[in-house]
């Protein structure tokens, strides 16, 4: 029983249970009022303002972020992308490609 019941063998303790999900530590934590439950919420929105009215400066930075959030989003896409299709290659059965010698007489 002793075996059953650790860590590395858990799963075979009962199968079908579902696992506990931890909760987050900020779900817990309760503030007095008016401490810093305000800081936490978020800004309200600012009013849009046309890109022709801004200062240059504004503006320059304004596209530097964009071009940095794009920039992100396409790594972002490019690393989904990668992984998928390790995945299926791996399905397939040519995934590390290391392996390829290998299979080359199969």
């Amino acid at each position: 029983m002793a075996l059953l019941l650790s860590p590395t063998v858990s799963f075979l303790v009962s199968p079908s249970a579902p696992r506990p999900r931890a909760l987050s530590a900020a779900a817990n934590v309760s503030y007095p009022e008016g401490s810093e439950a305000g800081a936490e919420q978020p800004e309200e929105p600012k009013p849009a303002t046309k890109i022709e009215e801004m200062p240059l400066e504004s503006k320059q930075k304004m596209i530097m972020e964009q071009r940095a959030r794009m920039k992100l989003a396409k790594k972002l896409r490019q690393r989904r992308k990668r992984l998928l299709r390790k995945r299926k290659l791996r399905k397939k059965g040519r995934w590390p490609p290391s392996k390829m010698k290998k299979l080359k007489n199969v």
